[in-house]
């Protein structure tokens, strides 16, 4: 690992302990966190106090990650799949296994942990280039109307009742986010106020609200403006859908998420986004929005105490139950000035430049993700624009040299973005041609630029350069000690 809801009466009474003294915000990022990556945010009284807290997080998820792992053979998950006989497990697992009882029951079968099998019989067919036999897959179906599992809440155990192997994944997840910050809580009482968010399921606890954006599952860059904004204050809120993960099969793209009932891959709904009183509770019925038709979805948000979505379907169209949105800033719209002429020779229509970036994984101690900045430069050198820019103590960010000389006071407006689940280290941005102030730019040679400066690292930078004219053009930025290879594109979006 690289570094870098709760039940509404517990929500009530952390809330309350929460001293209320001026604090300060203190952000981690660490990638490679249970396949993907963590943000924390803690309002403490100094820094000491918050890296405290981000240790504890990180220690609690460890210990739970050898609970719930599919991928870890000695996990205690994967102790229980390699056994029909009882078997005396812990507190955590019996409280996950016992939550997707009731969900299964409350969502008709759309949400079941017993999809171990139909992941790896679509990995297969993804390999192979063909979607699974149809014998196949009725036949795990059957095996997923059965009674799959038999929980003693007395003495701890559970019994499986099938050969389906169990994966927890939709609410472990949740279930660990939650567990982590009542550790930090418990160990911390100082932190007035956390943001916990991994891989884009988020909890927001204490005395302060907080701004989260829903991204768009359409432009999923990660410097796009999000499709919508939420406050949370002592919430959860969970995002699913099959924009990031996916499977490709003679070049049609099948969601990762699946309908229990059919062994088929989900259909019907782009993004489902749930605010919750618990992690557990958000992540359950986003995964289910994705498997129901919207209507039933939306009903069964409105027969749940203290949720509320936002579900965009696949034609595109937002539904929105229990929840109040607002428009997030959107530097889309304000920087289309189609009364400003381009500064030269335009872009051909639907030409864009994309910018892969990688921070891989590095065994380091006290590893944590970089201080990054990456910027795009006029032929004359002159910035243009900053793309992104990861970090955001002032500490720290003035270590980037280059950047900061040209980016100092950029301040992000959005803390977190909740979304569906994304692989670690690798980070998508995209640049439509226009200055910081909207303004397109024309053809011509641009230089991208990538600045790291790690604590307990390096301070490295690559840059290349693009021509961005009236044909395709890629450029590729070697590998260094802290970042992967950087690949520029410029071409024109896909339709």
């Amino acid at each position: 690992m690289t570094r870098f809801a709760l039940p509404i009466a517990l929500v009530g009474a952390l809330a309350l302990a929460a001293p209320p003294v001026a604090h300060q915000e203190f952000a981690f990022h660490c990638d490679h966190v249970l396949g993907t990556s963590l943000d924390l945010t803690f309002v403490a009284p100094d820094e000491a106090t918050a890296e405290a807290a981000e240790l504890t997080a990180l220690d609690e998820i460890e210990r739970l990650r050898m609970v719930f792992s599919t991928y870890d053979a000695n996990s205690e998950l994967s102790a229980l799949n390699r056994t029909r006989e009882p078997m005396a497990v812990s507190a955590d697992l019996a409280e996950v296994i016992e939550r997707y009882g009731v969900w299964h029951k409350a969502t008709n079968g759309a949400l079941s942990p017993q999809v171990g099998e139909l992941v790896s019989v679509w990995k297969e067919g993804e390999k192979a280039n063909r979607e699974p036999d149809a014998v196949v897959l009725n036949r795990i179906v059957a095996d997923l109307a059965k009674p799959g599992w038999k929980l003693d809440a007395n003495t701890n155990t559970v019994q499986r009742l099938t050969d389906q192997p169990l994966n927890l994944n939709a609410i472990a997840k949740g279930y660990i986010v939650r567990k982590a910050a009542l550790a930090v809580r418990k160990a911390h009482p100082k932190i007035g106020a956390m943001l916990v968010n991994l891989g884009g399921d988020i909890l927001a606890l204490g005395d302060r609200s907080w701004a989260v954006g829903v991204q768009d599952p359409v432009d999923t860059f990660d410097n796009s403006p999000p499709v919508a904004g939420l406050k949370l204050s002592n919430k959860a809120v969970a995002t699913s859908g099959a924009y990031q993960r996916y499977y490709t099969i003679n070049g049609k793209r099948y969601s990762h998420i699946f309908d229990p009932r059919t062994g088929k891959p989900a259909e019907g709904v782009q993004s489902a986004t749930v605010v919750a009183n618990d992690n557990e509770t958000a992540n359950a019925l986003a995964t289910a929005l994705c498997v129901m038709p919207v209507a039933d979805g939306l009903k069964l948000i409105a027969n749940t105490s203290g949720t509320g979505c936002y579900v965009i379907d696949a034609a595109g169209k937002a539904h929105t139950a229990g929840l109040t949105v607002f428009d997030v800033f959107n530097a889309r719209a304000t920087q289309d000035k189609k009364d400003v002429p381009a500064k030269g020779e335009a872009w051909p229509a639907g030409f864009r430049v994309t910018v892969a970036v990688e921070l891989p994984k590095i065994d380091a101690k006290r590893y944590r993700k970089p201080y990054t900045a990456v910027w795009v430069e006029d032929d004359k050198g002159k910035a243009v624009r900053t793309l992104a820019v990861w970090g955001n103590s002032p500490k720290y960010l003035k270590d980037l040299n280059d950047w900061w000389k040209i980016g100092k006071g950029n301040n992000d407006l959005i803390k977190a973005v909740t979304r569906a689940t994304r692989g670690p280290g690798k980070y998508d941005l995209v640049w439509d041609g226009k200055d910081d102030k909207g303004t397109a730019l024309g053809q011509g040679t641009y230089t991208v630029r990538v600045e790291v400066h790690r604590e307990f690292g390096e301070h490295l930078r690559q840059s290349g350069k693009i021509e961005c004219a009236d044909k395709v053009a890629t450029e590729k930025l070697p590998k260094n000690a802290e970042t992967g290879e950087t690949v520029i594109e410029y071409k024109a979006a896909k339709k």
